[in-house]
């Protein structure tokens, strides 16, 4: 196979010939794929409905408080309190006075001008700002599933956009009022601006990503080995622009602290995850995914000096793997082998990242970005077996921390990166067979 075979158009259905059992196939699980998707996503709705009209203390999912918090110190001129005191805490504790849940009152992690964006919000009573925060955040997450089934055809953009919406990690992400789905939009910006080869559009995306430096990481790497200084350039770019349109809310000596915490809540992940500062963050790792919350479910939380070692080794090799795979396929948007290891490549961003929790296996649909358009109608049951994936979380918080959604993108990265592996070596021997 030479990959014109699977040659797709960048946007618009996928033009080609598929066999006609995938074709049938995906024709078939159109209608039962919206009946389930239509009955989850009314059940999640009448649970988020819930969620974000019930009492701050009733509530289950706490994540916004800290957000509501941080706005709150901005707004009130103690933007240098952000980090290493208890103001956030002590906010929290006014609005529910006990303590929330297994992770305890929840510390602000992101940089200081993640923290301006909630200002506005913080001039509101707590439960009218999560209520806005939450439209918000819908309308970004409409738009995402917008953008990621724009490749489908018909009456499967309409399925599509209903599958990804009515995701676990879409209600969890909703519910606690996270960035996830600022996230989401950022790395679909990303995928579709190099896409279209415009390398500092795409910089300036994953620019957005500085709001969890976790994400970013991994591909600025990638772009530093592909030599696009300039989207690295861009990216950095972004970041400090974001971060010197806010001094003015922030003041500038509360990134030196920013650092500091930041090397403070990594380190807490890879020592027992304890708490950090004044805060009562507990950090159960039980609950998170990626290989670092799968290796804390295999030994434990106790288990420090095993699972720094393990995680780091299994880093290591994973990262290393997926190099060894793009020297026999470089990830690209041209040919279905080069998408794949695209895909493989965001697999691994999710997989690498310490602290991935249910929020952010949101951003597992770009997967579904990076390889369509894909020939003729299968590209619905593509989305399909990732929101299958993504509503594994489910199950791992709900039954037992089993972390099946992790085993599973692991699974699927490696074979990968090993069925890429081996057809270069095949494609290699059959060069030299013919020489």
């Amino acid at each position: 196979m030479t990959g014109d075979e699977t040659l797709a158009p960048p946007v618009g259905p996928a033009r080609g010939r598929p066999s006609r059992l995938v074709d049938g196939a995906a024709r078939v699980s159109a209608w039962p794929l919206f009946v389930v998707g239509v009955a989850i996503g009314g059940i999640l709705l009448v649970a988020l409905i819930r969620e974000l009209t019930v009492a701050p203390a009733d509530s289950a999912y706490h994540d916004f408080l800290a957000f509501f918090a941080a706005g709150k110190l901005v707004l009130d001129g103690h933007g240098s309190l952000l980090y290493g005191s208890g103001a956030v805490t002590a906010i929290q504790r006014s609005i529910i006075p006990h303590s929330l849940g297994a992770n305890g009152y929840m510390p602000f992690i992101n940089p200081p001008f993640a923290a301006t964006v909630f200002v506005p919000l913080a001039a509101l009573p707590e439960p009218l700002a999560r209520g806005v925060w939450a439209a918000i955040s819908l309308a970004l997450a409409s738009v995402a599933a917008a953008w990621i089934v724009r490749p489908l055809s018909g009456r499967q953009r309409t399925v599509g956009f209903i599958l990804v919406l009515s995701s676990y990690p879409a209600f969890h992400a909703l519910a606690e009022g996270q960035w996830s789905f600022v996230l989401l939009l950022a790395g679909l910006a990303a995928l579709g601006a190099a896409r279209a080869g415009r390398w500092r559009l795409a910089g300036a995306a994953l620019g957005v990503l500085w709001i969890k430096p976790q994400l970013v990481v991994l591909p600025l790497a990638g772009l530093l080995l592909a030599r696009r200084w300039t989207s690295v350039a861009v990216a950095v770019l972004v970041g400090a622009a974001l971060a010197a349109a806010t001094l003015t809310l922030t003041g500038p000596a509360v990134y030196g602290q920013y650092l500091t915490y930041l090397a403070d809540v990594v380190l807490s992940h890879f020592t027992g995850a304890g708490a950090v500062h004044q805060t009562a963050w507990r950090g159960d790792l039980t609950t998170a995914e990626g290989l670092n919350g799968l290796l804390v479910g295999v030994f434990g939380q106790r288990a420090v000096g095993v699972v720094d070692l393990a995680w780091a080794a299994g880093s290591a090799l994973l990262v290393g793997l997926f190099l060894l795979a793009s020297r026999a396929r470089r990830p690209g948007f041209a040919e279905l082998e080069e998408r794949l290891m695209l895909a493989a490549g965001i697999a691994l961003v999710l997989l690498v990242n310490p602290n991935l929790f249910a929020q952010d296996t949101v951003l597992v649909f770009l997967v579904v970005a990076a390889l369509l358009p894909v020939p003729g109608d299968a590209g619905l049951l593509l989305l399909a077996a990732v929101t299958a994936t993504a509503d594994l979380v489910f199950l791992d918080l709900t039954v037992e921390p089993w972390h099946i959604f992790t085993l599973v993108l692991l699974l699927g990265f490696v074979s990968v990166c090993l069925v890429t592996i081996t057809r270069a070596g095949t494609r290699q021997g059959m060069a030299r067979a013919e020489t």
